[in-house]
């Protein structure tokens, strides 16, 4: 590999793995190995857990692209929009495996999914702010585009 290659897979190579476990269907996976569903089993027993889990995993992709693309720290809306898309994704993804259409079930996993990027996404704005506060700057409020 060239040390081109090589440095953008450091960039993107974990935004990429984290983004492609996202959009796994969990039940194909534990059909293809069992200690997959065990696993699967303990994450989404519960429509609680299987909350947290789109939490976790959706907080998990919105800092590894706030992290690789950091002018998305200024961009909100792009943030969003990018999250969303993982999310449909995710969702479609799984409906195939399902063998049925859109529930709103769907629905709550994406609102959920949103939910956890933006907070990830003013954690983010937020640590910026004091860090410019502390250093004697002003924080910018993140750009509407």
């Amino acid at each position: 590999m060239t040390q081109r290659t090589t440095s953008r897979l450091h960039r993107f190579g974990p935004l990429l793995a984290l983004v492609v476990f996202a959009l796994i269907p969990y039940g194909w996976l534990a059909e293809l190995w069992p200690w997959a569903e065990q696993i699967g089993t303990f994450l989404f027993a519960t429509e609680t857990a299987h909350a947290v889990g789109h939490a976790l995993i959706f907080a998990c992709v919105g800092a590894a692209m706030l992290a690789v693309f950091p002018t998305l720290r200024r961009q909100p809306w792009r943030y969003l929009a990018l999250i969303f898309v993982v999310a449909i994704a995710q969702e479609g993804f799984q409906l195939p495996y399902k063998g049925r259409g859109v529930v709103l079930n769907d629905f709550t996993d994406i609102g959920t999914d949103l939910v956890a990027a933006g907070v990830v996404f003013a954690l983010a704005w937020a640590s910026v702010a004091q860090r410019k506060g502390a250093a004697g700057g002003t924080a910018d409020p993140p750009a509407a585009g």
